[in-house]
């Protein structure tokens, strides 16, 4: 199939550096294999600066810029900031195309727009007024629901709206958000593709699923803890700090960027929660496999459902392929947990009290053989679905429809 792959063009916020987590580190996955000469990467200037992109993507980049007037972080910021905002997006809007030559020379024969934010929708909805190519969306979460960010002449949700209503297909991290975006604008999609993030297991040392036999039991949670994780991830910390002070011997560790540790610092050493610090993403898969448990937190705080509801976190197929039972903690409504539920693949935990949390974490130490069943059961399913020559192949075999207008 490479070989007949059109060329496309990627546009989102992020860099596909081989650092980050959550959104960049998926789409680093996807599209590891998609042949160099027919990919290009048109990314914000800073993002592509402050977070090179990974070398195997560098063949074709193309940038734009992410601000004209620079956001004050100090006092005056609470003043300026919404104008120039409004300043920035307005001139995003008006100028000409950023690095339109460098587009037209490679000539896509399919854009994706891939937004983890307005900036990413704005250059996005620009782009498919240059170029006569199929486009296609590729929404992750639904950042955009509370989004309604105003210029003098375009808003998120207008464009938002266009987008979805012209896209030649729609990808979804999840049927949720699918379901949730056609009943918001009133569209249904033409074509559409559940694609989460593919693990590539070639790599990877293959799980032992005998329970382990040392008394310590370790919860493991592997990723970055924003507001739509922070709450859930505080349960689970307090409930196993409780059971500490209990005489259970059991820990929680977090591999996270430091500064999602210095943010929360106080609570996390308050409770005695171990920090693991942030793991390259080629070694992750031997630090889960020390696990007796992965956590996955969604928020339970009703400010964050339009996320917990949709988003289906990129850490649940690395878990998987680890190996490992997971706990998946958040509202009944979270799409992780539905997740979780439909392949049975793990224990979904649906409460935010303290007490349950330690009454269940106790029950899973005390009886952890039963839980390798998820763990086993997990890491097939992965193997079916989510290995990623097979989403990759799925994804490719979508992108080169659209070229060939084949439906």
């Amino acid at each position: 199939m490479e070989k007949d792959l059109p060329r496309l063009l990627l546009i989102s916020e992020v860099s596909l550096s081989e650092r980050e987590t959550g959104i960049n580190r998926t789409l680093f996955n996807l599209f590891e294999d998609y042949p160099r000469d027919r990919f290009m990467l048109y990314a914000p200037d800073q993002s592509l600066k402050n977070e090179p992109s990974a070398s195997i993507f560098q063949t074709n980049i193309a940038a734009f810029p992410e601000q004209f007037f620079p956001y004050q972080r100090n006092r005056l910021g609470f003043l300026f900031n919404p104008l120039f905002t409004i300043l920035n997006y307005q001139l995003m809007d008006w100028l000409p195309l950023a690095s339109y030559q460098k587009i037209a020379d490679f000539s896509p024969e399919v854009i994706l727009i891939c937004p983890n934010g307005a900036l990413a929708l704005l250059m996005g909805y620009k782009l498919i007024q240059y170029f006569d190519a199929p486009f296609l969306i590729y929404f992750m979460d639904d950042w955009v629901a509370l989004n309604h960010l105003r210029w003098l002449t375009g808003n998120v949700q207008s464009i938002c709206q266009f987008i979805l209503q012209k896209a030649a297909g729609w990808l979804m991290i999840s049927p949720q958000l699918e379901q949730e975006l056609a009943e918001r604008y009133k569209i249904k999609p033409q074509r559409s593709l559940i694609v989460h993030n593919p693990v590539d297991l070639s790599n990877k040392t293959l799980p032992d699923f005998t329970p382990h036999s040392r008394d310590n039991f370790r919860v493991v949670y592997a990723g970055a803890i924003w507001p739509m994780h922070y709450d859930a991830v505080a349960v689970v910390a307090e409930a196993i700090y409780e059971l500490r002070r209990d005489g259970i011997d059991i820990e929680l560790v977090l591999h996270t960027p430091v500064h999602f540790w210095n943010a929360y610092q106080e609570n996390w050493e308050k409770w005695q929660v171990t920090y693991g610090n942030l793991i390259p993403y080629q070694e992750l898969n031997q630090y889960l496999q020390k696990a007796d448990l992965l956590l996955v937190a969604s928020s339970f705080l009703p400010e964050n459902s339009h996320v917990t509801r949709c988003s289906v976190q990129t850490k649940l197929t690395d878990y998987m392929a680890s190996g490992r039972p997971i706990l998946a903690c958040g509202p009944n409504y979270s799409a992780c947990n539905q997740f979780v539920k439909n392949w049975n693949c793990g224990l979904v935990c649906e409460t935010n009290l303290v007490s349950e949390m330690k009454e269940i974490l106790l029950k899973q130490k005390q009886s952890i053989a039963e839980l390798y069943f998820f763990a086993k059961n997990g890491f097939d399913i992965l193997q079916d679905n989510f290995e990623a020559k097979k989403v990759r192949y799925k994804l490719y075999q979508f992108i080169q429809q659209q070229s060939l207008h084949i439906y």
